[in-house]
Formats: C-alpha cells, sequence, structure tokens
C-alpha cells in the first residue's frame, strides 16, 4: 500500500513537472498574433489610409475630417478586438486590449510627466491656428489610442502575456515594427537613423509602462497623446526627431518622470515592476501582473 502511494505520488510530481516546462513554452498564440498583426498593418497601409482619406478628403469639411478620423481607429480596432475574442473569449477582449485601468487617473499623470514638454514648446515654437487646434487634436488622439491598442496591448502585450515572450524579444519585435513604421518621415539616412532610434526607445518604454501598471494601455495612451500633440501644437518638427537639444532634453524629463514615479510607487506596495524570470527569453509568469502604481 505505501508502494503504491510512492508511486502515484512520484507519478503526480512528473506530470506537474511536465506541466511546468510546458507553460514555459511558447504557445502557436504567438503566431496567430504575429501574422494578424502584419495583415491589419498591411491593410491599412495598402487599403485602409488610403481609401478612408479618398473617401473623406482633409479639405472636405469639419464632419467628414471627423468621420475619417473614426474609421481610421475602428479599422485597427475592431479586427483586433475579433482576433482577441476568438483568442480569449468575448468577456475578455476589454481587459486584453487594455482598457480595464482607470482612465482619468493615468491621464492626469501623463500630463504630469509632459509638463515640462508643454511649458519648452510653448516658450520655443509657433502655435498653429486657433482653427486647426480642434482637428489636430482629434487626430493625435485617434493615432495615439489606436498605436497603443495595436502595438503594446496586441503585438507586445499577447506575446508577453500568452505568447510566454519575454520582456526584451517581445518588447524588440514590438518595438522593430513601431519604429520601422515612422521611417516614411526621413528625408536622409541619417534622419532616418535618429526617427528609428526615437520611436524604438519610445516603444520599448511604452511596453514597459504598459505592464508595470497592470497590463493598462491609459498611460502610454495619455503620454502618446499629450507628447505629440504638445509637439505639433507648437510646430516642433516635421518629423518624430527634431534635432533641437531642448525639445529633446523635455522629452527625456518626461520618460524619466514616468520612470521614476512607476518604480517608487510600485515598489512603495512591494509589488513587481515585471513579472518575476520574465525580462529575458521567456515568460514564466504570464499575464499574471495586475499590480498598477497608486
Amino acid at each position: 500500500m505505501h508502494a503504491a502511494a510512492k508511486k502515484q505520488q512520484s507519478a503526480l510530481q512528473r506530470y506537474t513537472h511536465w506541466r511546468a516546462l510546458q507553460a514555459q513554452r511558447p504557445t502557436p498564440l504567438m503566431l496567430v498574433v504575429v501574422i494578424s498583426a502584419c495583415v491589419i498593418r498591411w491593410a491599412d497601409v495598402h487599403f485602409g489610409y488610403a481609401w478612408v482619406r479618398a473617401l473623406f478628403p482633409q479639405n472636405s469639411g469639419a464632419l467628414p475630417a471627423v468621420i475619417a478620423e473614426l474609421v481610421s481607429l475602428l479599422w485597427y480596432v475592431l479586427p483586433i478586438a475579433g482576433v482577441v475574442c476568438i483568442l480569449h473569449g468575448r468577456q475578455n477582449v476589454w481587459s486584453e486590449l487594455g482598457l480595464a485601468g482607470t482612465v482619468w487617473k493615468a491621464v492626469g499623470y501623463a500630463f504630469a510627466f509632459s509638463f515640462p514638454m508643454l511649458l519648452w514648446y510653448a516658450w520655443t515654437g509657433k502655435a498653429v491656428e486657433i482653427s486647426a487646434v480642434p482637428l489636430l487634436v482629434l487626430a493625435q488622439l485617434r493615432a495615439a489610442f489606436r498605436e497603443e491598442v495595436f502595438y503594446r496591448a496586441f503585438l507586445f502585450g499577447q506575446l508577453f502575456r500568452h505568447g510566454r515572450w519575454g520582456f526584451i524579444p517581445a518588447a524588440g519585435l514590438n518595438a522593430m515594427v513601431f519604429a520601422s513604421s515612422h521611417l516614411y518621415q526621413a528625408t536622409s539616412l541619417l534622419e532616418g537613423a535618429a526617427i528609428f532610434a526615437v520611436t524604438f526607445v519610445g516603444a520599448a518604454w511604452f511596453a514597459w509602462l504598459y505592464v508595470a501598471w497592470g497590463y493598462s494601455v491609459w498611460l502610454p495612451v495619455g503620454l502618446h497623446f499629450f507628447m505629440n500633440v504638445w509637439w505639433e501644437l507648437f510646430r516642433i518638427g516635421e518629423t518624430a526627431f527634431s534635432g533641437s537639444f531642448g525639445a529633446e532634453l523635455t522629452r527625456v524629463l518626461t520618460v524619466g518622470a514616468s520612470v521614476a514615479w512607476t518604480v517608487w510607487s510600485v515598489r512603495r506596495r512591494g509589488a513587481q515592476l515585471l513579472p518575476p524570470g520574465s525580462l529575458w527569453w521567456r515568460n514564466r509568469d504570464g499575464g499574471n501582473n495586475t499590480n498598477a502604481p497608486a
């Protein structure tokens, strides 16, 4: 009887160990996510945005412009939501897209962190005409929301949380795709390298904030929005890299403020910035980091 019990316990231990090893392996979900992201991005470049702009020209008035921004937003969000619904069920779509966090608190922090940019740009830049502000704000809101949901919650988030990629490979792929999508702004090789570097670092930073804030995109959305709005509102540059020391320094201050506050707030509560053992090749803990800074 004792021997049978020991044999059963040994078999249970082997099964538990096997299940743990299986949990650590990247799953086929990563193929679904990567292929879906490529198809959505390709369709937007070759069909979506061109189709929207042809149907709703920018000089056709305010209402068509608003409709164009809304359609451009849904062109990304609806396919992503459909894929997430198939993978995780309809009841989990909201949280899987990173939309379950506290919106206004995150937006308030984003405004505070980006305040150095607002001050410097307002002092050194030249503001756009008042009539252009509403559509400029709407366009940047659309860009910030859809890019953070697509690149951070979907492409990075699904690979990191469920595909069990480590943070570095998941954030690296996300940053490569994100940075490459901004290269159209460059007019020279040097400018292209600068734009790629700035947007690559920005993508990795947003991915880290997304995880550290409990898999919520609201702080990245807020920062993405305010940083872009201040940039465009005061005409700091035509691309993602201005070449101005002051403009780039205030960006660094914004990034530094968000990182410092997040680290302090999370550690003050004894929580983890990243799931244990998730930095390198594999994320063994999966999507269990639900802590967000206070």
